[in-house]
């Protein structure tokens, strides 16, 4: 085994065979000899001999002991044949026996500084190429190691991290020629070797990777006519594993590590991973704390890839003084707390900051001990009782809010609490029993008769006759002043439109006006109403340019008269003048306001409330008919009667001017007469017509 790196050493063949032929001389930048042993220790205490498994403050302080390394053939020549296989001839060392005395403490349950002075206590083999074994004890590059925690506990944790670094002293940079130092025990310039440890503990399984890195000036081993396969070290890449049994109840481990190590930087024929640049060593170790205090190990291994260095055997001895400090310590409950710091030692409780509580049992899972937990079965919950120790608060409604949240502790926030209120019912402003976040209409009461398809609102009333549409039967049409009883909602019919109902209506089928007489109620006359409107079959004459009614207008007004009294279902009715458009606009429409009045001044003087009345002039603005013509004019010369309330379905107006006779142009010319004259004199008013045809409004 180990003889893969078949030209370890060549020039030991070429010198016992005597070769005659001239030596290169050795490059500048490649020096003369170096440490050969390759085996490092891990921190003294750790239960491993190679791979780093670190501990910290929280595992022990301190530890230091000795480490006895024996290795056979640690260097050795040998010949390549054509084939390429390998042939060792001789053992340049073949027995070598060092002491490793290594120190280790941690501090902040983070940090751990190592050191380890290497001491060659012994080599036997036979001298060849310039290299000769030590003849007495000579020391090695003494080492310091720093290692940080990032996280876990690689004795307590299931995986761990901690980064680290080692640099080696060379000691012949400062004694070279001593007889305390050799060529092949020390190196001539500083290596440093950063690395990456992962590891941990679970369930007796102890498991670490290593990664390291370390920077080493190229040198060589033996005389200048030496191959540089097989027998120099340059910079080198190594990994290692390892995992093992552990047992820390018991304080002990066993398992295997190995350790690989390549050359990547060094002369220029290295080849990283190569047969005589690669270093693989695999070892079998048990571990053994005696009484918490003294730590033995012993391990065997192998090499399997072959450098300078890696024996084809090797042996190791560890004794050191490393105190125990138990995970667990001392803790019969297994509760994680020490007996010495356990208030309740033989009962499995929890961690608090006083002492006298420390480790007892908590039942109920609160962080209250039971001891002093008035509720040891309740949890205390989110929300304690201040008044009681590890008690819930308390829920005086059992709405399920606690008391110290319920905004209205004595009042259950129903099937519908208020969102803006903890705990407390949702709010009902018009009483009507739908609370107001569902309520669609939250400041108006839903009502004998509610909305099916609005919650907490009133059905509504379409045609505004008081009648819910849910219970009107005619919800499109307003029961009007007279309802029929049979009908909810409707109206009794009324055939001729003229407001008067058909069982009241002296004549039904003919529009007339409502008349305190039951024989002429409803019959034609110089006034009707038809289809929602007041119409006057005649113009009501005013003197000329004045403001004056002439007493043959008299007889229609009073119409009217008798017609809105026999109409209290009309409330309100706008009377309004209208003139042509000969003369000045603004003097029209002061002439027609004035006239407007005086007709609602006679109305008034005749027993038709003052309230009920409105007036306006409106002159030439709102013409019926064309100006261009008398016709149009007499048409647009005219006073209407509007109803306002009720609203009635169109506007009102009078009978066409062109369906009754025109008066004298003077007394309705508006401003066209002589001035100061009187108009000629006015013909007689013609009477009414007998109960003529229903016209449409001119529009």
């Amino acid at each position: 085994m180990g003889y893969f790196l078949k030209r370890w050493a060549l020039a030991g063949a070429m010198a016992l065979g005597a070769l005659c032929t001239p030596k290169p001389a050795v490059a500048q930048d490649v020096k003369t000899g170096f440490q050969i042993n390759r085996y490092e220790p891990t921190a003294a205490g750790e239960w491993s001999f190679w791979v780093d498994h670190p501990w910290y403050s929280s595992t022990r302080y301190f530890a230091a002991g000795i480490t006895l390394n024996y290795a056979h053939n640690p260097l050795v020549f040998g010949r390549t044949d054509a084939t390429g296989s390998f042939s060792q001839t001789l053992s340049v060392i073949e027995h070598q026996l060092i002491g490793h005395v290594d120190l280790a403490g941690s501090f902040l349950d983070r940090v751990l500084i190592t050191a380890t002075m290497p001491i060659v206590l012994l080599e036997r083999g036979t001298p060849a190429a310039g290299v000769t074994p030590a003849t007495g004890v000579v020391i090695s590059d003494p080492r310091v190691g720093l290692w940080v925690r990032l996280f876990g506990q690689p004795y307590r944790s299931a995986v761990s991290m901690s980064i680290g670094a080692n640099v080696w002293i060379p000691l012949r940079a400062f004694a070279d020629g001593s007889s305390a130092v050799s060529n092949g025990s020390s190196d001539q310039f500083v290596r440093v070797m950063p690395k990456l440890s992962l590891n941990g503990l679970s369930h007796h399984v102890m498991w670490s990777f290593t990664a390291g890195f370390m920077y080493r000036a190229p040198a060589k081993i033996g005389d200048a006519s030496v191959s540089d396969a097989g027998s120099t070290v340059g910079s080198e890449l190594q990994l290692g594993a390892a995992i093992a049994y552990a047992n820390t109840a018991r304080r002990f481990a066993i398992g295997p590590e190995a350790i690989l190590s390549t050359v990547v930087l060094g002369t220029a024929n290295a080849k990283p991973f190569g047969g005589d640049y690669t270093s693989l060593e695999v070892l079998l170790g048990i571990h053994y704390n005696i009484a918490k205090i003294l730590q033995l190990g012993v391990a065997g291994g192998i090499g399997l890839l072959r450098e300078p260095g890696t024996p084809d055997g090797r042996v190791l001895l560890r004794l050191a003084y490393a105190p125990w400090k138990d995970p667990d310590g001392d803790d019969r409950d297994k509760d994680g707390i020490p007996d010495k710091s356990d208030a309740c030692p033989d009962n499995a409780g929890i961690s608090t900051d006083d002492p006298n509580t420390h480790g007892c049992p908590d039942r109920d899972r609160d962080m209250i001990v039971d001891k002093l937990d008035l509720c040891p079965d309740v949890h205390k919950g989110k929300t304690p009782d201040p008044a009681k120790l590890g008690c819930p608060a308390g829920d005086r409604d059992k709405d399920g809010v606690l008391d110290t949240d319920d905004l209205c502790p004595d009042v259950h926030k129903g099937e519908t609490p208020d969102p803006a209120k903890l705990g407390c019912p949702a709010g009902d402003r018009d009483k009507d029993g739908v609370v107001d976040t569902q309520d669609l209409c939250p400041d108006v009461h839903k009502g004998d008769t509610p909305d099916p398809n609005k919650l907490g609102c009133p059905a509504g009333d379409k045609d505004g006759d008081g009648v819910p549409d849910p219970k009107d039967i005619c919800p499109d049409v307003p029961a009007g002043h007279k309802p029929d009883p049979a009908k909810l909602g409707c109206p009794l019919p009324d055939r001729d439109k003229d407001t008067v109902v058909d069982p009241e209506d002296a004549c039904p089928d003919q529009p007339g006006a409502p008349s305190a007489d039951p024989k002429k109620n409803g019959c034609p006359g110089l006034v009707r109403i038809e289809n929602g409107q007041i119409a006057i079959m005649e113009p009501v004459f005013f003197a000329t340019n004045k403001d004056v009614i002439l007493k043959k207008s008299f007889p229609v007004l009073d119409h009217v008269v008798e017609a809105l009294k026999a109409s209290p279902f009309i409330k309100k009715i706008e009377v309004g003048g209208h003139t042509d458009d000969r003369g000045k606009a603004d003097y029209n429409r002061d002439l027609s306001g004035r006239r407007a009045k005086s007709v609602v001044k006679y109305l008034v003087d005749h027993g038709i409330a003052a309230e009920k009345l409105s007036d306006k002039g409106y002159g030439p603005d709102k013409p019926i008919a064309n100006n261009k013509d008398a016709k149009g004019r007499e048409r647009n010369r005219r006073v209407e009667f509007v109803i306002l309330d009720p609203v009635q379905p169109q506007g009102v107006q009078v009978k066409s001017a062109a369906d009754v006779a025109p008066p004298s142009s003077p007394d309705q010319s508006d401003g066209k007469g002589k001035k100061g004259g009187k108009g000629k004199a006015e013909p007689k008013a013609p009477k009414a017509p007998k109960a003529p045809k229903a016209k449409k409004a001119a529009k």
